[in-house]
């Protein structure tokens, strides 16, 4: 059986990153349907959360055919046996069952990918702490906006002030769009720095 192709795995990621990247540079740019400050909160706040579940998408994706390539440890850690050339969808029912399994930050994945993944069949491994710290920041963003929680509320202002310095609290679009939006364009390079990473590991 012929083996998941990982590079092109990465195609329609990085498309989506650079559309979302065109769309929001329109966006911040535009004066007239646009023209408010709010409006511009709204529609970044709305970036972040795609560009997270693309990235969810992206990860899953990944590990179910980095497991079709190499399923030696998965063996070990779940204790079954394999087939030497498992299909995709058995790869997918191993490492996700019926349900949903969730990566709050980078190091979650990247501990669980330790676990299923030989190193050397580990493209988690390559990337690099810039991107993959930036990558967990947006995280705390995206916790916020998917329910505001008083928690979540809490995580992010710790980043806030951890990670910028910061000692009062900003609604994300608002932290997003600050100094011309130059954080926001961090987390997108974060994003294509990841998978570049990744492709460059291959």
């Amino acid at each position: 059986m012929r083996k998941a192709d990982l590079k092109k795995r990465h195609e329609y990621f990085d498309t989506t990153v650079k559309r979302y990247r065109g769309f929001t540079e329109k966006v911040i740019n535009a004066q007239r349907v646009l023209g408010s400050s709010d409006e511009k909160r709204d529609i970044a706040e709305s970036v972040v959360l795609r560009l997270c579940a693309n990235w969810e998408y992206f990860m899953d994706e990944h590990l179910i055919a980095c497991v079709n390539r190499n399923h030696s440890k998965l063996t070990e850690f779940f204790g079954v046996r394999v087939p030497n050339h498992p299909r995709q969808e058995l790869c997918q029912a191993l490492l996700f069952g019926d349900g949903y399994r969730d990566f709050p930050s980078f190091g979650k994945l990247k501990g669980f990918s330790k676990k299923i993944l030989p190193d050397d069949s580990n493209p988690f491994l390559a990337v690099k702490p810039n991107n993959w710290k930036k990558i967990d920041e947006i995280y705390a963003i995206r916790n916020y906006l998917s329910h505001y929680s008083s928690k979540a509320r809490r995580t992010l202002f710790d980043m806030y002030k951890k990670n910028h310095g910061m000692n009062r609290f900003y609604e994300p679009g608002q932290f997003l769009l600050a100094y011309n939006g130059k954080r926001l364009w961090g987390y997108f390079y974060a994003f294509e720095g990841a998978s570049a990473d990744m492709k460059a590991w291959y």
